[in-house]
């Protein structure tokens, strides 16, 4: 049975009920900017949508997605029809893997598996089916392909792969990412088991999370790898971790980042839920100081807030790059939809379902016609700033 209002002490309710502030209705207003009426698609930032060679792109359009459909707006058939198209156009026949227009094609790394993870994403929310084998139904049928990674092919190389990742406190971020972008292809292949027995090794038995040490990464990396957990293979020591996370809360600055905010509720989430039965009694441990993080959560994220309706992942500005690959120019005084989305509706809806809540999810329905027929009827894009001479490669090797 769900847990309701009526189930949590007020000072739970009122700290729940502030995360509503995080998805205004002026959400609306910057997705529908950011909208290119030529593919379906979203721009990631408003610098990114003026900027010549800039396009959009299936991981920026796949977090509008989800935030229009956390507020209760639903795609309609003409622009399912239109995102269908253009994401299936990216599709390379010769290995599966899409390849965005904006970077071209890329052979390895956290972006490749990126977009093709938000590319079939896309894909399902649009009710198509890709035009080509994806690389996980290659490798199930040993299909020979170029693009599938050496570590892949045998459990020997598959353990040294492991081994050779960074799991420190600073590497952590980026082993979890590498894994969690990769992982339907790690179990097609048939290493899910040796996988999360390894995970269970590399948890720091004094924290209960990944890395050493205790503070803002420990909780980054342990949210990307939590995901590896289940009711069939629970986190161990729940209990440790959850007063590992409330100390981080407690003693570390607060958090600045959209992400350092979400990711830690992102990992209680995970790790809790996997305990199945015993969710509860994990649940019990967070009634107690589950207001005060909340409420500095919501501090945190609002002090993201930008004048164009979103949230920027940085205070300082909006992403200039995402893994590496140019996409925008990262100004002071603009959003970016990673950062709208991790601070907004993410972290909304993560923090109720940390105590068992459905968040209310209708908050944009009323405008939904309102809403696609003003992206219907939009004009093409006039790009009004000069092509970076950056180059749109990444800055460094992920």
């Amino acid at each position: 049975m769900k847990t309701t209002f009526n189930d949590l002490p007020n000072n739970v309710i009122n700290a729940l009920r502030r995360c509503d502030e995080l998805c205004g209705v002026e959400q609306l207003d910057l997705y529908f900017e950011l909208y290119d009426p030529t593919t379906g698609g979203f721009y990631y930032s408003i610098s990114s949508r003026d900027t010549e060679g800039m396009t959009p792109f299936a991981e920026g359009t796949s977090f509008v997605l989800e935030a229009l459909e956390y507020g209760g707006i639903e795609i309609p058939d003409w622009e399912k029809e239109k995102l269908s198209a253009w994401i299936t156009g990216h599709q390379d026949e010769s290995d599966g893997f899409f390849y965005e227009d904006l970077w071209g094609k890329i052979t390895s790394g956290p972006r490749l598996n990126r977009d093709l993870n938000y590319s079939v994403n896309i894909l399902k929310k649009c009710n198509t089916s890709p035009k080509y084998t994806l690389p996980v139904d290659r490798i199930k049928s040993n299909n020979t392909n170029p693009t599938i990674p050496e570590y892949l092919k045998s459990e020997s190389a598959m353990i040294e792969h492991l081994d050779n990742l960074d799991w420190s406190y600073d590497g952590i971020w980026l082993t979890g990412q590498k894994l969690s972008t990769a992982s339907t292809m790690i179990y097609a292949a048939g290493f899910e088991k040796l996988l999360k027995e390894y995970l269970v090794s590399k948890i720091n038995p004094q924290t209960g999370l990944f890395g050493d040490g205790l503070g803002w990464m420990n909780t980054n990396g342990s949210m990307k790898l939590s995901g590896f957990f289940d009711k069939e293979f629970p986190f161990p020591n729940i209990a440790n971790a959850v007063d590992s996370v409330i100390k981080i809360f407690e003693n570390c600055p607060p958090p600045s980042s959209a992400t350092h905010i979400w990711n830690p509720f992102v990992f209680l989430n995970r790790a809790i839920r996997s305990q199945g039965n015993n969710s509860e009694t994990a649940r019990k441990i967070l009634l107690n100081k589950g207001p005060a993080i909340i409420n500095l959560a919501v501090d945190c994220a609002l002090k993201l807030k930008k004048p164009d309706g979103g949230f920027s992942s940085d205070p300082a500005h909006a992403l200039k790059r995402q893994q590496g690959y140019l996409f925008g120019w990262g100004l002071s005084d603009e959003s970016d939809l990673d950062g709208t989305l991790i601070a907004g509706p993410r972290l909304r809806n993560t923090i109720y379902a940390l105590f068992d809540i459905k968040a209310p999810n209708d908050y944009y329905a009323k405008h939904q016609e309102e809403f696609w027929d003003k992206c219907r009827n939009k004009h093409p894009i006039i790009k009004k700033i000069q092509k970076p001479n950056e180059s749109l490669a990444p800055v460094k090797k992920l």
